[in-house]
C-alpha cells in the first residue's frame, strides 16, 4: 500500500514539474525569427541525421553563375466563361466589382503570374552559390514597387515571392480598413487601417505558396511564397520572367506554379520538346559559367480550362 501511494504521489508531480519547467515562451511580434536559429536548428537536424547512420550528401561546388531569361506562353482558348465578377457585398462604393480574370494573357498569349522557382538545396551568404547582388539584399525591406499592396479590394499582386530574411511591407492603398490572414508557415492576421501599413517577416521556408485572404472582404485571395534562395521568378505582363546569377555546373530541379493549376501534373513544352510535369516539377540541365539560357515554355490552355 505504502509501494503505491509513492507510485500515485510522484505521478502527480510530473504535470507539476512540467507546468513549472516545461513551457515554450511565445514570439514577441508577427515573423520574430531568426534566420540564424533557423539555420541552427536544420544543422542540428542534418547532424544528428548523420550520427544516426544517414550518409551526408556532399554538395557540388558551382563553377560560377549564369543568367536564365524566356517566356511562358498559352496556346488554344481559356475559357473566359468562367470568370465572374468579384461578389462584392460591402464597401461597394469603394470595392470593384470587375471580373476576376485568374488566368491573363496578353495578346500574345502571354502568362502574366506565373511562378517558377529552384526547388533544390542552396547554401545561404556561400559565395560559390549565392551572387553578391543577393547577398545585399538578403535582409531588404520589399517596399515601394515591391511591396504588397490592396487597392480596390483586390490584391494588386496574385503571387509574391521572397526570401527567408526579408521584410515584406504590406500597404492598403484603400480608404476603408483591411485585415491581411496569411496562412504560412509565419501565420498572421494582420489589421491594416486605411491608408496605413505593416510589416511582415516570414522565418521559414514554404514549399509552395501559400493564400492569402481578408475576412473583411472575403472575395480578396492571393498568393505568397517564401524561400530560402533567392532563384525565383514571376512573370510579367507579357509572360517574360528572368532569373539572374543562377549557380552554374550543378542540377537545376525547377517548379512551375499557378492559382489555377497549383501541383497539376501535365505536359509543357520548353524550346520545342515536350516535357513531363509531375506536382509542377522539371528538370533544367547545368549550366555553363557565364551562360544565357532562354526559354521559351508553352502550355496548353486545356491544362487551365479543366481547372477552372
Amino acid at each position: 500500500m505504502k509501494t503505491t501511494t509513492k507510485i500515485f504521489g510522484l505521478l502527480l508531480l510530473v504535470p507539476m514539474v512540467c507546468s513549472l519547467g516545461c513551457q515554450r515562451g511565445l514570439p514577441g511580434s508577427v515573423g520574430d525569427v531568426e534566420s540564424s536559429n533557423v539555420q541552427e536548428v536544420a544543422g542540428n537536424f542534418e547532424l544528428q541525421a548523420t550520427a544516426g547512420g544517414a550518409a551526408e550528401v556532399a554538395l557540388p561546388e558551382p563553377t560560377g553563375f549564369a543568367n536564365i531569361t524566356g517566356k511562358i506562353s498559352v496556346v488554344g482558348s481559356i475559357a473566359t466563361e468562367k470568370f465572374v465578377n468579384y461578389a462584392v457585398n460591402k464597401d461597394e462604393n469603394v470595392c470593384s466589382n470587375e471580373t476576376n480574370v485568374r488566368v491573363q494573357l496578353d495578346g500574345n498569349g502571354g502568362l502574366q503570374w506565373g511562378l517558377l522557382f529552384y526547388d533544390g538545396p542552396f547554401k545561404s551568404g556561400d559565395a560559390a552559390w549565392d551572387h553578391a547582388d543577393y547577398v545585399a539584399t538578403a535582409n531588404a525591406t520589399l517596399d515601394g514597387d515591391l511591396a504588397f499592396d490592396q487597392k480596390a479590394c483586390i490584391f494588386l499582386s496574385r503571387i509574391k515571392a521572397m526570401r527567408v530574411g526579408q521584410t515584406l511591407k504590406i500597404l492598403n492603398s484603400d480608404s476603408v480598413g483591411h485585415n491581411a490572414k496569411l496562412d504560412g508557415l509565419t501565420s498572421a492576421n494582420l489589421q491594416i487601417g486605411a491608408g496605413a501599413d505593416v510589416d511582415y517577416k516570414p522565418g521559414f521556408q514554404e514549399s509552395k505558396p501559400f493564400g492569402v485572404s481578408c475576412s473583411a472582404h472575403p472575395w480578396m485571395g492571393s498568393y505568397i511564397i517564401v524561400r530560402d534562395n533567392p532563384l525565383y521568378t514571376v512573370t510579367g505582363e507579357d509572360g517574360s520572367f528572368e532569373i539572374r546569377n543562377v549557380p552554374s555546373g550543378i542540377a537545376l530541379p525547377m517548379k512551375f506554379w499557378h492559382e489555377v493549376i497549383p501541383s497539376g501534373s501535365m505536359q509543357i513544352t520548353i524550346n520545342g520538346e515536350t516535357q513531363a510535369v509531375s506536382r509542377g516539377g522539371f528538370e533544367l540541365p547545368a549550366l555553363e559559367a557565364g551562360q544565357d539560357l532562354n526559354l521559351e515554355i508553352v502550355i496548353n490552355a486545356d491544362a487551365f480550362n479543366n481547372a477552372l
